[in-house]
């Protein structure tokens, strides 16, 4: 049976993200720093997705992909920039996000995120299931 997709944010609390809050509908979590994304984290059951900021008090995007590489199970990590960059989005995608959206970005653009890497991620977990048991 199909896991309910779960997430996390993690958000410095600096700005005003709650018009992405409302574009996610059912987040699991929401925390300030890399050390509490790493609690999320190092769950045996991880959360699906992470949305991480760029920047929180104890480090930035790709600690939270160190992280997420780290996790007993498969995550795919978001990053939320607070304008689009083109620039940003190659790195991070570069680095091993899975996605960047902007802060700005409409809700149709987020839901599409959020749909392609809950499959994603989905489809992973059950291909690490399989190989954890073969």
């Amino acid at each position: 049976m199909q896991d309910k997709v779960c997430s996390v944010l993690v958000l410095d609390g600096r700005g005003d993200l709650s018009s992405l809050k409302q574009n996610l509908g059912g987040v699991t979590g929401t925390v300030k720093t890399c050390g509490e994304a790493a609690h999320y984290l190092q769950k045996a059951n991880p959360p699906h997705l992470v949305f991480t900021d760029t920047a929180m008090p104890d480090g930035t995007w790709h600690d939270v992909l160190k992280l997420a590489a780290k996790a007993p199970r498969p995550v795919n990590v978001i990053v939320v920039a607070r304008d689009a960059n083109f620039r940003l989005y190659i790195e991070a995608r570069e680095q091993g996000a899975f996605d960047l959206i902007a802060t700005s970005s409409s809700r149709p653009l987020v839901v599409e995120a959020l749909e392609g890497a809950a499959a994603d991620v989905v489809q992973r977990r059950e291909v690490h299931e399989l190989l954890m048991l073969g």
